[in-house]
Formats: structure tokens, C-alpha cells, sequence
């Protein structure tokens, strides 16, 4: 998280050192990538780079496809950069937008066995109360970005302006780790119902590989 934090602050910075008046703009962003800011630098009149940092974290419950009777309890914490490069071809307001994510982008649970004996994958009251799941989930750190959206021509004088982005970003395959804590961690049989646990939660986010992006912006051009 703290790298990312740096990774943005230096390329907003960059860009900020380099700008001329009337060619810079900074704002504040906020949609499906969390709340943050941004800035951008006119190259020409239909050309300009972008720089953006958004994230949020909120808690989740969830369950795993594959048998467990085992309920999670978590967050997810979502830390994105964005390098892009805007594009207004009529000269006007509308912009095609393509670039990269930065991710720092994290799911988090853990569950406990809290009756006699739970279930876990195929497995029937493999594990015994006291035991404890815990799960996690990372995504690439780097991904591609392409959307469209509406913003201030580079062309266009400084002042106060509104910004809208629509696009998706590939998320992969996530990297999905689940550990298991408690008297039947020793138990081979319940060690291989991990693995089957881990499964479910791999086939549950595989589903979504795409991130749908949808952001609001305030800018005001210098």
C-alpha cells in the first residue's frame, strides 16, 4: 500500500513539475476505483497525459463454491494508479483513454469452525470447532486501460471544469492463498480439503477478470 502511495505521489509530481500555465489541470476523482485525485498536462490541442490516484476499502462476507459450510468474514482494500493517455478527436470534449493500472488491490477473510464439526469442500465435518480459515487474494500489480469519456479539451481555456470516465481494466487471475489453523491442521485429509476450499475461491473470482470503471471528476485548469 505504501508503495503505491509513493509510486503515485511521484508521478503526480512529475507531471506537476513539467507543466506550463494553462496546460495543467488537478482535481478530484471518485467512482468504482474509490475516492482520489488526479492531474493532467496538455501536450496539444486534442493530446494530454494523465496521472491518477483513487482507492477505498470496505468489508465483505462471502462463501466458497465447493461444499463448505464455512462463512467469510473480511475486506477488500483497492489501490489503483493510472498512467493515461487521452485522445479528444473532434477537438472537443469527448476523449478515448488508454494506459495502465497500477494495483495494489487485496481480499482478506477468515472463517471459524464454531460448531462441533463443519464441513469443508467434499469433505463431511472434516474440520472441528475451534478451527480457523484464513484467505487471501491478490491481483496483478500492473494492467491495461482502455474506456472513453468526456473532460475539458486540451485546447480549451483554464478554469473549472467536469470530467467523465467509462472503461475496464484486466484484472487476471488472482493469487489466492488459504491457511489453515486449529486442531485439524495436522490432519492430511483436512489439509487436501484446503486445497479444494482454495479451489472454490480461485473459480469465484476467476469469474470477474474485468474491473468495470466509472468515475466523476472536478478539475481546474491553471
Amino acid at each position: 500500500m505504501k508503495k503505491m502511495q509513493w509510486l503515485g505521489a511521484v508521478g503526480l509530481a512529475a507531471m506537476a513539475c513539467g507543466a506550463q500555465a494553462g496546460d495543467f489541470s488537478v482535481g478530484a476523482v471518485a467512482g468504482t476505483l474509490g475516492v482520489g485525485g488526479q492531474v493532467s498536462y496538455a501536450w496539444t490541442e486534442r493530446v494530454q497525459t494523465r496521472a491518477m490516484v483513487a482507492g477505498f476499502s470496505t468489508d465483505v462476507d462471502f462463501t466458497a463454491d465447493g461444499g463448505s459450510d464455512l462463512d467469510y468474514s473480511g475486506n477488500v482494500d483497492l489501490l489503483h494508479g493510472a498512467l493515461l493517455l487521452d485522445y479528444h478527436p473532434f477537438g472537443g470534449v469527448f476523449r478515448l483513454t488508454g494506459g495502465v493500472m497500477l494495483n495494489d488491490d487485496k481480499i482478506n477473510g477468515s472463517a471459524v469452525c464454531e460448531q462441533t464439526t463443519c464441513d469443508l469442500g467434499d469433505n463431511e465435518g472434516i474440520l472441528v470447532q475451534g478451527d480457523r480459515l484464513d484467505a487471501t487474494a491478490r491481483y496483478d500489480s500492473v494492467s491495461p486501460y482502455i474506456g472513453f469519456g468526456w473532460g475539458k479539451s486540451p485546447g480549451a481555456e483554464g478554469g473549472l471544469g467536469f470530467s467523465a470516465d467509462i472503461g475496464v481494466f484486466y484484472l487476471g487471475d488472482p493469487d489466492v492463498n488459504v491457511e489453515l489453523s486449529g486442531a485439524s491442521s495436522v490432519n492430511p485429509i483436512a489439509r487436501d480439503a484446503v486445497e479444494e476450499e482454495k479451489d472454490g475461491i480461485q473459480d469465484d473470482l476467476d469469474k470477474l477478470p474485468i474491473y468495470p470503471v466509472v468515475m466523476l471528476g472536478l478539475d481546474y485548469r491553471f
